[in-house]
């Protein structure tokens, strides 16, 4: 599965991108949301996977979701890996197209299912 993840906190990147990788699926990771999207608008249909947080310098994860959703319509999926347990976080994290929600801090191998969840 090729997965775009977007995590500003470079040691979460690094170790979530090793994680993925060694379970099989291709990582291109990002560090915030403006290259994020750039790649989306290029390479969406590369994509099988998008893994995003909110809190992103140059452009929000609420940026990254609504761009793929414009580019992608609902074809590709999107997860949220967020610190906010805020249920207003969650429903409007929904309501912008977002598939799956996950709050920080999780399991590595809760994500592997969610992903497999998705891949249906």
């Amino acid at each position: 599965m090729n997965i775009l993840l977007v995590e500003d906190d470079e040691m979460l990147l690094k170790s979530l991108t090793f994680f993925l990788r060694s379970n099989t699926h291709i990582v291109i990771p990002f560090n915030n949301g403006l290259d994020a999207i750039s790649y989306i608008e290029t390479h969406v249909r590369d994509l099988d996977l998008v893994i995003t947080d909110l809190n992103l310098p140059f452009a929000g994860g609420q940026q990254v979701i609504h761009t793929t959703r414009q580019i992608a319509d609902a074809h590709l999926p999107i997860m949220v890996l967020t610190s906010s347990g805020v249920e207003s976080t969650e429903i409007e994290v929904f309501d912008l197209g977002a598939d799956e929600f996950i709050s920080k801090p999780f399991s590595p191998n809760v994500l592997l299912k969610r992903i497999e969840k998705l891949k249906r």
